[in-house]
């Protein structure tokens, strides 16, 4: 999902009950700054959502330093996803108004060997295949293949008021046989159109991460259809989701596995096309159609299978695990052993104890405790949170949880 683009810890809060009900994994975050970033970041981290940095900035700034928000992701363990610029075609991502495309790849190509050499994955954004051709040849003539190897690209797939299988639905063929994406790509699977330049300039396919996508509410650019109102918004995004279930298309074609993820416009804000907007209501059907599809594991019809039901709970309220990992886990232990104390709280090494507990502060990183099995645990019914960090962080997250008097705070 796309985030809004107001990230104050009130905004946050509001809003991030309504990422877990949509069971959101991947989260776009359009920041201003690293203390937007960092802020927004931490708080969908610690929902076993991924977040995606997208830096607010034109591409002619005189002042640019993607690397530093690679770094910040780094610090909290997280994989560094760093959207480089944005729709360098579009007039409004320029200071004067006036697209530069040699400018573009030039400053896109430094950046993301910037971003590279932090440990980050640097993502590309372009509207158009020129583009991206453009692009793609430079990375080859600077010999960039620590860049080329963990670059990522960010489509912006909208789908007008199109239906999801646009142009190979009944209405467009009737009036345009054989007509393809090719002909218009105000379709949302306008996306496959640059894995052949891939496949051509670089013999594989990156992984794409679309950071902008979807339906947007009222749309009526093509008189032939109906204008996208609150039941087709419901439906086609549904059906855009419901994608990943079936490994297929809408048009019936196999779902590429380069295909990571979708991040529809927008969560919140005062746009008229939010799904909750401030100033058209909110998409109370998109929003229950997209809660209504049943979890699944990508690319299987069936649904998977729940995991084994965990034995009956003794009396353990809370539960901090530690992952088992972790080198500076007596380290952490020792840290939080205050904390323990004051609240009665209980700790553990294992996955398997937590099924036990009631409440589980997860106090560790991803690679420690995987983002599926904090997934598990609350399909198991588990409250959970994660503290992310290293032992200086740690340690003011404790300070702070004593100084409060507060046990848990989801």
């Amino acid at each position: 999902m796309h985030l809004g683009f107001d990230l104050s810890a009130s905004r946050l809060e509001r809003y991030l009950p309504a990422l877990e009900q949509l069971r959101v994994t991947w989260c776009l975050i359009p920041h201003r700054g690293e203390d937007d970033l960092g802020r927004a970041a931490y708080a969908v981290a610690t929902r076993g959502i991924l977040p995606i940095a997208r830096w607010l900035c034109t591409i002619d700034e005189n002042v640019i330093d993607f690397a530093r928000y690679a770094r910040l992701l780094g610090s909290m363990n997280l994989p560094a996803y760093v959207q480089i610029f944005n729709e360098p075609s579009n007039p409004y991502e320029w200071r004067d108004k006036l697209p530069k495309p040699r400018a573009f790849t030039a400053r896109w190509c430094e950046h993301a060997a910037r971003v590279v050499a932090e440990g980050g994955l640097p993502g590309l954004q372009v509207l158009h295949v020129e583009e991206l051709e453009a692009v793609l040849r430079e990375l080859k003539a600077l010999n960039a293949q620590s860049v080329i190897e963990r670059m990522w690209f960010c489509p912006h797939p909208y789908g007008g008021n199109h239906p999801p299988d646009y142009p190979y639905d009944e209405l467009n063929q009737r009036a345009h046989p054989g007509a393809t994406l090719n002909d218009d790509p105000d379709t949302i699977l306008q996306f496959l159109e640059f894995a052949p330049v891939f496949e051509r300039e670089l013999g594989f396919v990156p992984p794409f991460i679309a950071g902008e996508c979807g339906w947007q509410f009222g749309n009526a650019s093509d008189p032939r259809y109906p204008k996208i109102d609150d039941a087709l918004h419901a439906t086609y995004h549904a059906a855009l989701f419901n994608m990943f279930r079936t490994n297929r298309l809408p048009n019936g074609a196999s779902l590429p596995d380069f295909v990571y993820t979708f991040c529809p416009w927008i969560l919140y804000g005062a746009e008229a096309d939010a799904w909750y907007s401030a100033t058209t209501g909110v998409r109370q059907q998109t929003i229950d159609a997209v809660a209504a599809l049943a979890p699944f594991v990508r690319g299987e019809t069936k649904l998977a299978p729940p995991p084994p039901p965990a034995p009956k709970r003794p009396p353990l309220r809370h539960l901090l695990l530690f992952g088992a990992s972790n080198r500076e886990k007596w380290h952490r232990l020792v840290l939080a052993r205050k904390y323990a104390q004051r609240f009665n709280i209980a700790f553990s090494f294992s996955l398997r104890d937590a099924f036990h507990a009631q409440r589980v502060t997860i106090i560790g990183d991803t690679l420690q405790v995987s983002l599926e099995d904090e997934a598990k645990l609350k399909r198991a019914g588990v409250r959970v949170e994660r503290w992310l960090g290293d032992l200086q962080a740690l340690e003011i997250i404790l300070q702070d949880r004593l100084a409060r008097n507060v046990e848990f705070e989801k």
